[in-house]
């Protein structure tokens, strides 16, 4: 018997809006609930799982609350919160799996679970021995850098020659998960002129320029002279040669500005907007016809027939010193009863507080 602490969906969001994080309010989104799991309780193809780690992604705002019913379908009252993760294999009844299995995929916000649909889910085996801890595979082993590295080899189109060297990129959210793994690619792989990196705060700005001091140049967006301090990191307009934008909002705006005329912009994300829909209007577009831009918005799920590709090479730039494990995650402890603490910790994405990818640690392992 296992007592499953799982955080469910109590009031339906208003999409485009804040959640209600206040858990004594009759209308707060989330619920915290616990149910008893049985390995007798699985049907075939099931499996019972114990989570160990999960994701925090800002996309799990729309998973959860959809803007948009081609990319996400959003929950209902009482279902669990969507989030990927890794868990253990305690018990199955599909030939794909056995107990004591490692797996990541989307297992939600719960202690325990049943697992109906193994392929719904994505849930697929990872090794525990073959990494320094399992939480790489969320992190410098996971979907954030998959996308990063898509970015670069995929949508941006760069290959390891020459020609592709000495450019100047953009970051934006450069401190995020996604974002510093796109540092260190820029600096190690593409040899980057200069990287232009966008984050909150002193203590971050100093965090991303700790890569390459000479090379890589920290705007605090929480600066008054933002948009001054930008353009001067980069040397005016029209010196950027590739921009990838997790942001939105002013950002985006200055950012295509600093463009190059036939260079790329590359959408990532827009958490600046994810709680004000206000910053989500893009009014660049004159920009775009008269520079001449490609822009190309980038969603991981599009490249899984690639993602054996992407770890190898991700596995390889490890090994080379390319990509800093040490400075890829964030990793906060919510075992026990801080696992309460879950919904407040994703929340922290749209605050700044992580370095990395954000973590947080559900089970001991």
């Amino acid at each position: 018997m296992y007592s499953a602490k799982q955080f469910v969906i109590k009031t339906l969001p208003t999409p485009g809006l804040p959640f209600n994080f206040d858990s004594t309010d009759s209308k707060a989104t989330f619920e915290l609930k616990t149910l008893e799991l049985k390995e007798s309780d699985l049907k075939e193809g099931e499996v019972l799982i114990e989570s160990l780690l999960l994701s925090n992604d800002p996309a799990q705002k729309f998973w959860i609350s959809s803007v948009d019913k081609n990319y996400a379908a959003g929950v209902q009252v009482g279902e669990i919160i969507p989030a990927r993760g890794i868990a253990k294999i305690l018990a199955s009844k599909n030939g794909e799996f056995k107990a004591g299995d490692y797996v990541t995929g989307t297992i939600g916000w719960t202690t325990y679970a049943i697992i109906h649909d193994t392929k719904k889910a994505f849930l697929r085996k990872v090794s525990k021995e073959q990494v320094g801890d399992l939480s790489w595979h969320l992190s410098a082993l996971g979907g954030t850098s998959l996308t990063a590295y898509f970015i670069f080899y995929h949508y941006a189109q760069f290959e390891e020659n020459e020609k592709f060297n000495g450019k100047t990129i953009l970051i934006s959210g450069a401190a995020g998960a996604v974002g510093i793994v796109c540092i260190q690619i820029a600096l190690h792989v593409f040899k980057a002129k200069k990287v232009i990196a966008t984050a909150g705060g002193p203590e971050k700005i100093r965090y991303v320029e700790e890569f390459d001091p000479s090379r890589v140049v920290g705007v605090d967006y929480k600066d008054s002279n933002f948009k001054e301090n930008l353009i001067k990191a980069a040397g005016g307009p029209n010196t950027v040669d590739l921009f990838i934008d997790n942001v939105g909002g002013d950002v985006l705006e200055i950012g295509t500005e600093l463009l190059k005329p036939h260079s790329t912009l590359i959408v990532c994300g827009s958490i600046s907007g994810y709680n004000d829909p206000s910053k989500l209007i893009y009014k660049s577009f004159v920009s775009v016809l008269t520079k001449r831009l490609t822009i190309k918005g980038v969603l991981l799920g599009d490249n899984i027939a690639d993602f054996g590709k992407g770890l190898t090479k991700l596995s390889q730039m490890i090994e080379a010193g390319q990509l800093d494990i040490s400075k890829a995650e964030t990793l906060v402890d919510c075992t026990g009863e801080k696992f309460a603490d879950v919904p407040n910790v994703w929340n922290g994405l749209f605050s700044g507080t992580n370095k990395g990818k954000l973590i947080s640690k559900v089970n001991e392992y």
